[in-house]
């Protein structure tokens, strides 16, 4: 007999943020991206650090040839950016005017704040944190967290918004995608320390459906419930053998409103955290991996399998239905001058055989770096990446085999001196793309294609004059079935400092000549100088020229010339300990 189980919804008030003190705290509350902040150096460093700077450019912009031109006859733009700190605490602020775009951001709209003090740190506001890939994993939340971790002792925990209601508004042209309020929490308990620990971790989040209107079943938009369990561990064995892992499964509810099940009977206090409903089922993922480092020689392996639709509302999407084995092994010689890695190693879906047609992947990669003296380096770097299709629910047609790989190989060294006097520096680098199609029948042929490139660059630096000369040649060639394209041109330039490092004059150019199927195609030419002069450390002021003619087939105008003017001045506003 199928049972129903009612409950009665219960409305979260709303934090009450539009009161004027919460307003004042929170706007005090940094971005989410800002690292925690030490309570331990109150007192040490200045209480409030006011930063930032404004520059006003603008200049004419002339065209000439075919088509319509890029930009306005005349381009102007004005950029700030201002940061302020308050005991650690930073509010940073920023805008952009110009003659084609205006912004404007205000990154303390997302606020947030993590002082620490010694073992212990809080999070408050728009924050997130970690547990293990599987359960909790970087998600952002607006609530409030605690992290302990005293000696022997590993705690965390949270609780927070994931997602604000947005109601569904079928009239509006552009508008938000609809969602239900999302609320969730989570705990970490685990013993040991960064190099040996074993964290067990508990994490659940539900939407509320009544959070907006009701949108009836038709929508692709259903409330959710979720709760995840994982375990994560680092186990040092010997100094040289580390051993890793992290496990979780997953329960997932895809619309709260279906009828609870009653094929499994469960505990009253399991169907009070969760209450498994038509279609939920429980997934597991997870992935190890066992290393060994010695003084010359290093291997890694690792193996990870995720379900089909493993999913966890605190984490961001990954990818599931996969089953991979990796192995990585190093060595390092002749007093860490030689250095010899590589990777091995094998993917492939469809693990429960649902799918019409299974993928295999292969991987393998090798790089070999030798820097026999400071002075002189190279590097060898080759990579393969393979995949093809083995039959599954169907057999697979050989016509329409997926079989390709994509292979890559590069070469680079490197040449330094340095003296008193001058610097010399001295690059070349050269590689090979290939995507292969393996189908002996040529299904994909379109598809192939290689890219052979090659790139020198020399650079020489008088330190006494301040005067610095650079040149180098570029190239590169595109061959696909359409046909073959080249690429191929010097490039140069020179700069120089005078009145005592406060004026600086630099000019560069690039000549670029273009074929295709061997036959010449136009070329480009673009060239740049600027002069700026720094008449103290807050005032700044530039001039600079840019002009560009090309004349291939490679884009839509096929010849064009353009000028650009630019002039302009920059304010820069700094502490005196960090003016340079």
């Amino acid at each position: 007999m199928l049972r129903t189980v009612h409950t009665v919804p219960r409305r979260v008030p709303s934090p009450r943020c539009c009161r004027p003190s919460a307003a004042v705290l929170l706007v005090l509350f940094s971005v989410g991206s800002i690292p925690a902040q030490d309570l331990a150096q109150i007192g040490k460093t200045e209480p409030v650090r006011v930063n930032g700077s404004l520059s006003l450019l603008g200049g004419p912009y002339f065209f000439s040839g075919d088509g319509s031109p890029r930009n306005q006859p005349f381009w102007w733009s004005a950029n700030g950016a201002l940061n302020l700190s308050i005991y650690g605490i930073q509010a940073p602020f920023s805008f952009t005017l110009s003659s084609q775009q205006r912004s404007y951001t205000q990154p303390f709209n997302r606020y947030g704040l993590s002082p620490y003090y010694k073992w212990v740190r809080l999070h408050v506001g728009y924050r997130s944190m970690r547990f293990n890939p599987y359960t909790l994993s970087g998600l952002q939340f607006f609530g409030a967290g605690v992290e302990l971790e005293p000696k022997g002792f590993r705690f965390a925990a949270f609780y927070g918004r994931f997602k604000k209601p947005v109601a569904q508004d079928t009239l509006a042209s552009i508008t938000p995608a609809t969602a239900y309020r999302r609320t969730g929490f989570g705990v970490k308990v685990g013993v040991g320390n960064p190099r040996n620990y074993v964290d067990l971790m508990f994490f659940r989040a539900a939407d509320d459906t009544t959070s907006i209107p009701d949108i009836g079943t038709t929508s692709n938009v259903a409330p959710k419930e979720n709760v995840a369990l994982g375990i994560s561990s680092r186990i040092t064995v010997t100094k040289q053998i580390t051993w890793t892992l992290d496990l979780g499964t997953t329960v997932l509810n895809e619309d709260i409103r279906y009828p609870a099940r009653t094929d499994v009977e469960l505990p009253d206090f399991v169907t009070g955290i969760f209450n498994p409903r038509a279609g939920a089922k429980a997934l597991f993922a997870g992935n190890t991996a066992i290393g060994y480092n010695g003084r010359t020689f290093g291997i890694r392996g690792q193996y990870k399998q995720v379900d089909p639709d493993y999913r966890s509302l605190g984490a961001f999407y990954q990818q599931s239905d996969l089953r991979a084995i990796t192995l990585d092994p190093s060595f390092r010689l002749l007093k860490n001058k030689l250095r010899i890695g590589g990777s091995i190693g094998r993917q492939q879906d469809n693990l429960y055989k649902r799918k019409s047609y299974t993928s295999i992947r292969s991987i393998g990669s090798a790089n070999i770096s030798y820097n026999p003296s400071a002075t002189y380096g190279i590097d060898l770097n080759f990579s393969n990446y393979g995949i093809a299709q083995e039959a599954g629910l169907r057999a697979v047609v050989d016509t329409f085999r997926v079989a390709q790989v994509n292979r890559a190989y590069s070469v680079s060294q490197h040449f330094s001196r340095t003296n008193k006097i001058r610097t010399l520096a001295v690059s070349l680098a050269v590689g090979l793309q290939q995507l292969q199609d393996l189908n002996p029948y040529g299904t994909f042929d379109a598809s192939e294609n290689d890219v052979l490139y090659g790139n020198l660059f020399v650079s020489h630096t008088r330190l006494r004059g301040n005067l610095s000369v650079s040149g180098g040649l570029n190239f590169s060639r595109n061959t696909t079935s359409f046909g073959e394209n080249i690429l191929i041109g010097p490039t140069a330039g020179v700069s120089q400092q005078f009145a005592g490092d406060k004026m600086i004059a630099s000019l560069s150019a690039t000549w670029n000549k273009a074929l295709q199927n061997r036959e010449p195609s136009g070329t480009t030419i673009n060239g740049t100088g600027t002069i700026q002069y720094r008449y103290s450390a807050m005032h700044r002021f530039q001039i600079s020229v840019n002009v560009l003619q090309n004349s291939t087939s490679f884009v839509a105008n096929t010849q064009f010339t353009e000028v650009r003017l630019l002039g302009g001045y920059v304010f820069v506003f700094q502490p005196k300990a960090e003016k340079t």
